[in-house]
């Protein structure tokens, strides 16, 4: 097997590159809904050593003194510094079109078939290969921003998987100060209260909220919520109040709070290393994130080996600063690639002036939810989450058996247990600690029949 040329090299000239331009163009445009958030929320940045860092100086700015006249002046408390940093990953995907797929283009072309409709058949693949690479960057994004950190697993991912932290604060990390949303009891405003209240704290304003469509319908159907409502449409209320419509909401929420509440609501699908399809929603449901700013970080991208380097045969063009998208074809068998490239991750920055709601939880300290697992002998994947009032970065997760793993992925747990051939139930403990605080899942699993 060989790489050479794409076998329509002559299409290739042609249409090429101002494919790869106006698909470039379509999914940048920002005069159209933008449905890609990192897009819009996120400014690129080159950075020609490949890794990424985020540095995050706490201005804590204080009045100045008031001193006599040739008194010396009072010395203050430096700024503080975080940093989180690590290695710049790469993302790729690639499409395969095979002798089938070859000869029915042959046979277009072979019958008079028009230009434009063979290069539509020819170049199909090429929006899939870009938009592949932005969806990743979308994943990421939208996982870091809703839980400080970025995890990619090895068996959703055809590749390395990678973990990326970017150090959210404990202090700016809250939960429900009753009960879980999606309660009788939750007070919701006054859990969102919270994050406000420590804001003003610290000298920080905050001036966008964003929230799944999940917890915003609860803030809908709590008794605070139609209380809100109600209170800024000057209702007057001698009963419960209605559940209110979701302009109404976002207004009356923006009216109490001064910020601007966002609902995400974005669904990914993903190819595992089986070929098998899965949808993802990479917005933590359960957490709403609250920021000073729209803008949140950069896309921090560095240059592929084959941007400079390129293989011979191999038409190459970029789409946008960081995406290479690349046409060539093998023999033995006979076939035809679109491949889309790129070495970038979207990062999170100032993360001393975002801060984070779980909804799910009203627990204090260390807590699982379930704490205990019943699995059948076939095994399986089960999720847990975690109820922690620290980071989730301090947390490690151990199980007492091999035929259990347990890896953690923000304020989750997945538990995956593999097949039980023997003819007897088994059983593992897992275990999460900080060090000091810890909890527990006692896995049980059935003996095969």
């Amino acid at each position: 097997m060989a790489i050479v040329r794409s076998l329509f090299s002559e299409f290739v000239e042609k249409y090429f590159a101002g494919i790869v331009g106006e698909v470039t163009e379509k999914f940048n445009d920002q005069s159209k809904e933008q449905t890609l958030m990192h897009k819009s929320m996120l400014t690129e940045e080159y950075s020609a050593d490949m890794t990424w860092k985020s540095t995050d100086i706490n201005h804590s700015v204080v009045a100045a003194d008031v001193v006599s006249l040739g008194s010396r002046l009072p010395l203050k408390k430096r700024d503080t510094l975080s940093r989180a940093e690590g290695r710049l990953p790469k993302i790729g995907i690639k499409f395969r079109k095979d002798e089938k797929d070859i000869t029915d283009i042959n046979i277009m072309i072979a019958r008079g078939a028009q230009e434009q409709t063979v290069a539509g058949k020819i170049f199909n693949d090429v929006p899939k290969a870009i938009k592949g690479v932005d969806l990743r960057n979308e994943i990421a994004f939208l996982e870091g921003l809703s839980t400080g950190m970025y995890l990619v697993e090895s068996d959703t991912n055809d590749g390395t998987g990678i973990r990326v932290d970017f150090g959210y604060k404990a202090e700016n990390t809250f939960h429900a100060k009753t009960a879980k949303w999606g309660t009788a009891s939750a007070t919701p405003i006054t859990d969102l209260q919270q994050l406000f209240d420590k804001a003003n704290k610290d000298g920080n304003s905050i001036q966008h909220v964003w929230i799944s469509e999940k917890r915003f319908n609860d803030i809908r159907s709590s008794a605070e919520g139609k209380d809100l409502a109600a209170r800024y449409l000057d209702l007057v209320i001698v009963s419960t109040p209605p559940r209110p419509k979701r302009s109404t909401m976002l207004d009356a929420l923006k009216d109490e709070f001064g910020a601007t509440f966002h609902i995400v609501d974005v669904s990914v699908r993903i190819e595992r290393p089986n070929g098998t399809y899965t949808s993802v929603k990479p917005f933590a449901e359960d957490n709403v994130i609250a920021t000073p700013t729209e803008n949140v970080g950069r896309l921090v991208y560095g240059t592929l080996a084959e941007e400079t380097n390129p293989v011979a045969d191999v038409v190459y063009e970029k789409s946008g600063s960081y995406t290479l998208v690349s046409k060539f074809s093998n023999n033995e068998p006979l076939e035809e690639f679109t491949s889309a490239q790129a070495i970038c991750l979207p990062v999170i920055d100032g993360v001393n002036s975002i801060y984070v709601l779980h909804t799910d939880s009203a627990a204090t300290g260390l807590s699982v939810d379930p704490s205990t697992l019943s699995v059948e002998a076939a095994g399986g994947t089960d999720t847990v989450d975690i109820h922690y009032e620290g980071s989730p970065g301090d947390l490690t997760v151990s199980s007492s058996q091999t035929f259990v793993t347990a890896n953690r992925r923000g304020d989750k747990i997945t538990v995956k247990t593999a097949a039980n051939s023997g003819g007897s139930s088994r059983s593992a403990t897992v275990t999460v600690t900080d060090g000091t605080a810890s909890a527990t899942i006692t896995v049980t699993q059935a003996a095969a029949s």
